[in-house]
């Protein structure tokens, strides 16, 4: 029989990447391409791989052309980007499946060890407020003209409003993009040179998932599991 006890620690290795600031509809998004990344780099065996461009970047990554790992990472970044308020640290830990020998030697079971996790820390901005009036007066050449003034400045106003927050918004996705193609830098160089630890393939058992993803506020849901719990009650992924 399967063990279905949360995985063991055995003195794994552990990679963390460097925390990433996003707004709320980046959070799918940055979790999938960072997660399909770093399975990629840690699927043995058989693979076959298959470029993909982000939906929402200016951005391709390589993952596996597996239908179960599609689904596992689809489940949790829909479930995640929900879930999280302000900051979570989101894990993917890979396991190897081990006999386990039973009470007096009776029955055998299965164990899964953890051989590595990865940690990827993210902060979630709060929603935008008011524009920054200063930029906006400087973009304006220093002289913003009063209300009371002008009949065309509250138009005026306003489009200044609208330009400064697309350009602002333009800005930190520019930012978010070159953030995140030095993070898949970095999964592919920390993947490449650290390979002494990694278990046999043939301990990865087979057609099921050698991986599991969770944060740091929940134990190793399924991505079923995290749904249906989200549906009765949201857990705080955030750290306060």
């Amino acid at each position: 029989p399967t063990d279905n006890r949360p995985p063991v620690l055995m003195n794994c290795e552990q990679l963390q990447l460097e925390e990433l600031q996003v707004e709320r509809f980046q959070v799918k998004e940055v979790l999938k391409i960072l997660l399909h990344s770093i399975i990629f780099q840690r699927a043995l065996g058989e693979c076959r791989l298959r470029d993909v461009d982000s939906e929402l970047f200016d951005i391709s990554y390589v993952r596996c052309d597996s239908r179960l790992v599609e689904q596992k990472v689809e489940e949790h970044a829909e479930a995640l980007s929900n879930a999280i308020e302000r900051s979570a640290r989101v894990q993917i830990s890979f396991f190897e499946r081990r006999a386990r020998q039973a009470a007096f030697g009776l029955f055998r079971s299965e164990e899964r060890v953890v051989w590595e996790r990865w940690s990827i820390p993210l902060t979630v901005l709060p929603p935008e407020s008011n524009p920054d009036f200063g930029a906006l007066h400087r973009e304006m050449g220093g002289a913003m003209p009063h209300p009371a003034g002008c009949s065309m400045c509250g138009s005026a106003l306003s489009e200044g409003r609208n330009s400064l927050r697309d350009e602002e918004a333009r800005q930190r996705q520019l930012a978010l993009e070159t953030a995140l193609r030095r993070r898949l830098q970095l999964v592919l160089t920390a993947a490449s040179g650290r390979r002494e630890h990694i278990p046999p393939a043939d301990g990865l058992g087979g057609e099921s998932a050698w991986f599991e993803i969770s944060s740091d506020s929940s134990d190793s849901w399924s991505g079923f599991d995290m749904l249906k719990q989200l549906l009765s009650s949201p857990p705080q992924l955030g750290s306060g």
